[in-house]
């Protein structure tokens, strides 16, 4: 009897052992590179770095319906993928299809903002993989875009409005990084 408890025991210990060594192995992460290119709060990132085609082909796939979105990164594809429509709208001169797929994409990206207020070059997703993350910047360009859907269906009225919150949210996204970018949406708004 003492002899079965023995080797239950040291089984037992061994187990413990290996366990605590193969834990320790799987959250030992000081060797590893971190995954997230950071940069310091003022460099500027340039159009060939960051631009919208980029933001457009990471967010490609299946689209994200309003009704099926569930996390921040299912508002952000969405918001992206609307736009993206819309904007192809606009080249087509359907405005007022356009002008409906823009406030959605902007509806998407509002409700991401509540979340994560601020912009990021690279955000981290998941494991390795990083995305552009602009959601004021995007929200900005919609309304600089929208400010021309807007004249043309002679609502100057709205095209205003439309233009006070776009300089809002490109100052916004000035605030947490610097993108080329976003001053051509600046200088775009202002003129």
């Amino acid at each position: 009897m003492n002899r079965i408890h023995l080797k239950k025991v040291s089984c037992l210990a061994f187990i413990l052992i290996f366990g605590f060594l193969g834990a320790r192995c799987a959250t030992d992460t000081h060797t590893h590179e971190p995954t997230a290119k950071t940069y310091p709060k003022d460099h500027l990132h340039s159009l060939k770095e960051i631009n919208l085609e980029k933001v457009y082909a990471e967010n490609r796939g299946l689209k994200v319906l309003e009704e099926n979105a569930t996390t921040t990164h299912d508002y952000y594809r969405g918001g992206v993928q609307e736009k993206e429509e819309g904007e192809t709208l606009m080249k087509a001169g359907k405005w007022s299809d356009a002008r409906l797929h823009l406030e959605k994409s902007n509806r998407f990206l509002r409700t991401v903002l509540k979340y994560f207020p601020e912009d990021e070059a690279y955000r981290n997703v998941y494991g390795e993989q990083t995305i552009i993350f602009l959601p004021n910047l995007l929200i900005a360009d919609n309304d600089l875009k929208l400010v021309a859907v807007y004249r043309n269906l002679k609502n100057e009225n709205r095209a205003a409005e439309v233009k006070k919150e776009g300089q809002l949210y490109v100052a916004e996204s000035l605030k947490s990084v610097k993108t080329e970018w976003a001053h051509q949406i600046k200088k775009g708004l202002e003129d």
